[in-house]
């Protein structure tokens, strides 16, 4: 048997073409829920799959959502997906996915590309933070989502995790550990790029106030993190780390078991983790739990709410979620 048609299910349905792909459009206005239920039964006997393209063309809706990631490679990623995917499946929608690479060319270039396939919305995790970047998306007409990162000014709505009062918390949490702690070490990647780590560093600088906070800011190498570290225990300082992402916290308790250096006895250790593995090392590592797909169903569901009604995007919202605070023995 070749390729079944539209007009094929139409007919062992028993109605018109034009009733069927009104049907297949989701337009039930004056169609009986007997139709509806027989059209149905008839659709999923044939396995007939409609070409979205053929769709798209004659709705003008292509039924797919753009999706910019600046990493793809970090679990919070996954799970943002996850949550984003997951909420949109209830309105058929496709997801195009596409990777930046922290690259502004890159990530401009995809962007591009992503209109040129005539998404109904976008979600973006900004690689820049001036959003005069992004405005031409706005000028596309596209409805726009930010997780993750900030833009300046603000100008769309945006989802991201309560940073600084997540960091400030484990600040605190260091001022009362059992054994006194003289100076803190933010671990990050380039802090001014993201307003994230910036964030991040403000709210852990100001928790562990009066302690000084020095910043180490790493990429592949943690040639620069050993030299302080190392610096600092032979100049009898008690240090406290906080790795201020997954990636990062990774690197730098790889760092410490290489020198064998005990935690939280010589260095104190803090960060954030997405996947609940930092309980699982060492002494069990204090962390920052993040809830990265709640921020991707909410994204979800705003951009829903955009595309059904364009007008409410006048509403723009900073959208801080909290995170989860998680105390172990590494402080």
């Amino acid at each position: 048997m070749g390729k079944v048609t539209i007009q094929d299910v139409a007919r062992a349905a028993g109605v018109s073409k034009s009733t069927l792909s009104r049907f297949l459009n989701r337009n039930y206005s004056h169609m009986s829920v007997k139709t509806r239920e027989r059209i149905a039964e008839t659709v999923a006997a044939m396995d007939y799959r409609p070409s979205k393209r053929a769709q798209s063309l004659k709705t003008n809706h292509s039924r797919l959502i753009g999706i910019m990631i600046a990493d793809i490679s970090n679990v919070y990623v996954s799970l943002l997906l996850k949550g984003i995917t997951n909420y949109l499946k209830a309105f058929d929608y496709q997801t195009l996915i596409m990777e930046s690479s922290n690259s502004l060319e890159q990530e401009r270039q995809q962007l591009t590309q992503m209109l040129d396939q005539s998404v109904e919305g976008i979600i973006l995790q900004p690689t820049s933070r001036h959003s005069e970047n992004y405005e031409f998306i706005t000028t596309a007409q596209v409805p726009l989502i930010l997780i993750d990162r900030e833009t300046q000014p603000p100008r769309w709505h945006t989802i991201v995790t309560d940073n600084f009062h997540a960091s400030l918390m484990i600040g605190q949490q260091v001022l009362k550990a059992a054994r006194p702690y003289t100076v803190g070490v933010v671990v990050s990647e380039r802090i001014k790029a993201v307003t994230t780590r910036e964030q991040r560093l403000a709210g852990f600088t100001e928790g562990i106030a009066p302690i000084p906070v020095e910043t180490v800011e790493i990429d592949q190498d943690v040639t620069e993190l050993r030299r302080t570290v190392l610096t600092l225990l032979k100049n009898k300082a008690h240090p406290i780390i906080f790795a201020n992402n997954g990636k990062v916290l990774a690197a730098t308790l790889r760092l410490l078991k290489s020198l064998e250096i005990n935690v939280p006895m010589d260095v104190g250790v803090a960060g954030y983790d997405d996947w609940n593995w930092a309980g699982l090392v060492g002494p069990g590592i204090s962390t920052v739990e993040q809830h990265p797909d709640k921020i991707g169903k909410l994204a979800g569901e705003i951009l829903m709410k955009l595309i059904q009604n364009p007008s409410s995007s006048a509403q723009m919202s900073v959208y801080r979620l909290p995170a989860t605070v998680a105390l172990r023995a590494s402080i």
